[in-house]
């Protein structure tokens, strides 16, 4: 008998976005891909001990963010209008240089906050946060910070190219890793020149998620990460695509983003929740889909 409520609910959520919403279809250039991704609980500790060897780092205090909006305004420029919204960069004498890459990237002191596994930090900055899992039974949020401005590169996908994995897992990376080395892995993860920095934070709600780029807990299956340039947050999609050879059709909220996120309006991430099922359920996203926007029914289209 539960199934009778449960499509009850789902009819009158349903009528309820028809009554008062107007689907658009999305459409563009770029990539037009759905995959997923999850906040990860990794084992982490406040010395270097082991393999636990890779710091996390704080957000750099030489770091400074360029506005490039506020320039083409002031300028009336229509070639920084087409250039990306904001540039990462560090201050060298009189000029702003690109922020170092990562293998160019040496820690100050009071900069590292936690030391993990190189593999599972690199899962961190992929996925944008994670929590920290210590020996004492505490966990700490290792929440976004900032990120050095280079495009990501896949270090899994570096390595399968080579031929030194079979596939892009980070199953098969840890055990690599494992096997190669400290030195090896940080040499195959410099492959990859963007670089992510976070903040620790303490969990007061073990059952919420993680802050978005929206400022808002992200919500299994409910959130997706889109290319702000179009989509806004806050912005109802409804997506069509297919997940582990079966349809997934879902309405979800963009509340989020990621540098290889931002491809293009067909190019999506659904947030899968906390912990390794979420984990091992996001690895199997990765699919074409069709999108929508909602809009509320009467508002003006730009």
């Amino acid at each position: 008998m539960r199934g009778g409520p449960e499509r009850a609910a789902r009819r009158a959520e349903r009528a309820f976005f028809e009554s008062y919403f107007t689907p658009h279809a999305v459409r563009g250039t770029g990539e037009a891909r759905l995959t997923a991704y999850y906040e990860p609980i990794i084992q982490a500790r406040r010395t270097p001990e082991g393999v636990f060897s890779e710091p996390l780092l704080r957000r750099p205090n030489d770091m400074i963010t360029v506005d490039l909006a506020a320039f083409a305004e002031a300028y009336d420029s229509e070639a920084l209008r087409g250039a990306p919204r904001r540039l990462t960069g560090q201050i060298n004498g009189n000029e702003v240089r690109p922020y170092p890459r990562r293998g160019e990237i040496t820690p100050y002191q009071g900069q590292v906050f936690a030391y993990a596994h190189p593999v599972d930090v690199y899962n961190l900055q992929i996925q944008g946060s994670g929590r920290l899992a210590f020996p004492d039974g505490t966990q700490a949020r290792a929440a976004y910070a900032a990120q050095n401005g280079y495009r990501w590169r896949s270090a899994l996908g570096a390595l399968r190219d080579s031929g030194e994995l079979e596939t892009a897992s980070w199953a098969q990376f840890k055990a690599w890793s494992d096997a190669r080395g400290i030195e090896a892995t940080r040499q195959a993860l410099n492959a990859d020149p963007s670089y992510v920095f976070f903040q620790e934070e303490p969990i007061e709600d073990p059952s919420a998620g993680p802050r978005g780029a929206s400022g808002v807990s992200l919500t299994p299956m409910g959130s997706i990460a889109v290319d702000p340039a179009f989509h806004p947050y806050g912005a109802v999609v409804f997506v069509d695509g297919t997940y582990a050879g079966a349809p997934f059709q879902r309405l979800l909220v963009a509340q989020d983003t990621g540098g290889a996120i931002r491809r293009g309006p067909l190019r999506g991430d659904v947030f899968f929740g906390s912990g390794p099922e979420a984990g091992r359920a996001a690895e199997q996203m990765n699919a074409p889909a069709r999108w929508w926007t909602l809009t509320p029914r009467g508002a003006p289209i730009a």
